[in-house]
């Protein structure tokens, strides 16, 4: 798919209806950044940044950068709660 916005009309979290950048339009970026927050998002976090997930398994794992920067991650204290990779604390 070349489009550089998808629609989604399905979603199993609110809200089911909305648009998304698509791969290619977020490897080209200079720069990214995921927010998230909350012991509901500690489980993704420890598999996205400290295992391997199984090929378009997850999103946001698929997410290298073609400039080379690396993606930055900005959790609170409960989200990286099981994260076991070095992290930088600010």
């Amino acid at each position: 798919d070349e489009r550089w916005i998808l629609p989604i009309t399905d979603s199993p979290k609110p809200p089911p209806e909305r648009i998304t950048f698509s791969l290619p339009v977020v490897n080209a970026a200079s720069n990214v950044c995921f927010v998230a927050c909350g012991a509901g998002k500690a489980e993704m976090a420890h598999i996205v940044l400290d295992t391997t997930p199984e090929k378009g398994s997850i999103p946001a794992a698929l997410v290298n950068l073609s400039s080379g920067r690396p993606v930055k991650w900005i959790l609170d204290a409960a989200a990286a709660e099981q994260i076991t990779s070095p992290v930088h604390k600010a």
